[in-house]
C-alpha cells in the first residue's frame, strides 16, 4: 500500500531556473505587445489560425453537454425547492449589479450585456491569446469600474473562492513580470460579461475569463450553478512579496494525493490507468498539445468522456471520505449554502463516481486525476512549461477544471433554453 503521509510541498522558487532569458525566442520581442496586438500576431500564424477556426466552429454546435456515452442523462440533478439556509446570495448579487449600472456608461453597459441564450456563454478560453472579445476587458476600464465589476464576482462566490480567484489573477500578473509581457498578462487582463436580465425571478449570470482564470456563474431565484470553471497557474506561487509561498491550488493537489494514497494495491492498479503523465502507452490523441491530459477544457462542451478507473462503490468509507473531500474542494467557489446543496447532490451519485489517475503518487512526480460522476467532472493536471521553459510537466504549473455534465454547464438546467 502506498505510504500514508502528508505530501511534501514544493519550494516556492523551484520555477526560477526555468525563467526564459530576454533573448529567448519564446519571449523575444514580445514585451511591447498589448493583448490585442499579441492576439493579432498569434492568430496570423497558420497553425494558430486553424486552431482558432476549429474552436469557433465547435462553439457554433448546438449545446448538448459533456456525457459519458453521447447521451445526456436526465433527472440526475436536484432542481427542487431550496431550503432557506442553502439559497443563492441573490440579494447581494443584485446589489452588486446596481453598482455596475451606476459606474458604467450606457455604451459600456451595452457592451457588457448579452441575452441569456447568447452563444457567447460558450466562448470562454484560458490561453493568453484573445480569441473572443466578450463584454468589458478589465484593464481597459477605470480602476473604479473594474472594482464594481469584480464586486459581482465577490457577491456571488464564497469568500474563500473569491480570494483564490483574485490570487490567481495576481499570479498571472507575476508571470507577466517574470517574462516581461505585462501588456499581455497582468492582474486585469480578463474579460467580464453579463448574460440575461439581472432580476429576482429570472435566470441570469456572468462569466469572467482570461489566462488561467475562467468562471461561469448563473443564478435563478434561490438556486445557482457555477461551471465550467478553469483555475490554473504558472508558476503556482510567487516567491516574493506578501503572497510569497501561497499556493491557492495546493489543496486540490494535497487532497488528491491523500485520496490515491489511501487505496490498497489492487484498487490502485485499477485507478492508476497510466504510470507516467507522458506514458508511451497513452493512446493516440489522448495527450493534447495545449490541454495535455485535460478532457473538459475550453470548447469541449459536448465532449464524450467515458468512465474509467476505480468506482466509489468499490471503496471503503474512509476512501469515499477522501473522494468527497476532493469534490468539496472543487466546489469551494460556491457560497456555504449552495455548496452544501451541491455536496448532497454529489453524494447521491456516489455509487457511479469514478477516480482516474495518471502519473506518480509520490512527492516528486507530476500527475493527473479525474473524478467523474453523472453530476461532476473534476480534473487536476500538472503541465509542462508554456511560458516557463521546463520541457516536462512540473508540480509548479497546475491546471484544474470543473464541469457540470449531462447538460448543466452554464446552469443550463435552471433556464432550459437552447443556445
Amino acid at each position: 500500500m502506498p505510504a500514508r503521509h502528508e505530501p511534501k510541498l514544493p519550494h516556492a522558487s523551484e520555477f526560477r531556473p526555468f525563467i526564459p532569458v530576454r533573448d529567448d525566442p519564446l519571449v523575444a520581442g514580445l514585451h511591447e505587445h498589448s493583448a490585442r496586438s499579441f492576439a493579432e500576431a498569434r492568430l496570423s500564424h497558420p497553425v494558430m489560425a486553424e486552431v482558432a477556426r476549429q474552436w469557433r466552429e465547435i462553439a457554433r454546435e448546438p449545446f448538448v453537454g459533456i456525457t459519458a456515452d453521447g447521451h445526456p442523462r436526465h433527472g440526475v440533478y436536484d432542481l427542487g425547492p431550496v431550503a432557506a439556509a442553502e439559497r443563492a446570495p441573490l440579494t447581494e448579487m443584485l446589489h452588486a449589479v446596481e453598482g455596475i449600472i451606476k459606474h458604467t456608461t450606457p455604451e459600456q453597459w451595452q457592451q457588457l450585456t448579452y441575452p441569456l441564450d447568447s452563444s457567447r456563454w460558450r466562448t470562454w478560453s484560458n490561453p493568453e491569446v484573445l480569441l473572443f472579445d466578450n463584454g468589458l476587458r478589465l484593464e481597459e476600464v477605470s480602476e473604479e469600474t473594474c472594482e464594481v465589476l469584480l464586486g459581482l464576482v465577490r457577491a456571488t462566490l464564497s469568500a474563500e473562492g473569491y480570494k483564490a480567484v483574485r490570487h490567481l489573477m495576481r499570479l498571472n500578473g507575476f508571470l507577466g513580470e517574470l517574462i516581461d509581457m505585462p501588456g499581455v498578462m497582468n492582474p486585469r487582463s480578463y474579460h467580464f460579461a453579463l448574460f440575461g436580465d439581472p432580476s429576482a425571478d429570472q435566470a441570469w449570470g456572468w462569466h469572467l475569463y482570461g489566462h488561467h482564470v475562467c468562471v461561469n456563474a448563473l443564478v435563478a431565484g434561490d438556486r445557482m450553478a457555477i461551471g465550467p470553471v478553469f483555475l490554473g497557474a504558472e508558476p503556482d506561487c510567487t516567491d516574493v512579496g506578501p503572497d510569497a509561498g501561497v499556493r491557492p491550488l495546493e489543496p486540490r493537489e494535497r487532497l488528491g494525493l491523500a485520496f490515491i494514497r489511501s487505496l490498497g494495491p489492487q484498487q490502485l492498479a485499477v485507478a492508476r490507468v497510466y504510470h507516467d503523465v507522458r506514458d508511451p502507452k497513452l493512446p493516440e490523441g489522448r495527450l493534447h498539445p495545449a490541454d495535455e491530459r485535460h478532457l473538459g477544457g475550453a470548447f469541449q462542451d459536448n465532449r464524450v468522456i467515458p468512465y474509467e478507473g476505480l468506482c466509489a462503490a468499490d471503496m471503503t468509507d474512509e476512501q469515499q471520505g477522501h473522494l468527497l473531500a476532493v469534490l468539496d474542494e472543487f466546489s469551494s467557489l460556491l457560497p456555504a449554502g449552495p455548496r452544501a446543496a451541491r455536496l448532497r447532490e454529489v453524494r447521491a451519485q456516489l455509487a457511479e463516481t469514478y477516480l482516474t489517475w495518471i502519473g506518480g503518487v509520490d512527492d516528486e512526480q507530476p500527475f493527473y486525476y479525474r473524478v467523474q460522476s453523472p453530476v461532476v467532472v473534476a480534473e487536476f493536471d500538472h503541465h509542462a512549461g508554456m511560458w516557463l521553459t521546463n520541457p516536462d510537466p512540473a508540480r509548479f504549473h497546475t491546471h484544474t477544471l470543473l464541469r457540470l455534465p449531462n447538460g448543466h454547464d452554464y446552469g443550463r438546467l435552471l433556464w432550459g433554453a437552447d443556445a
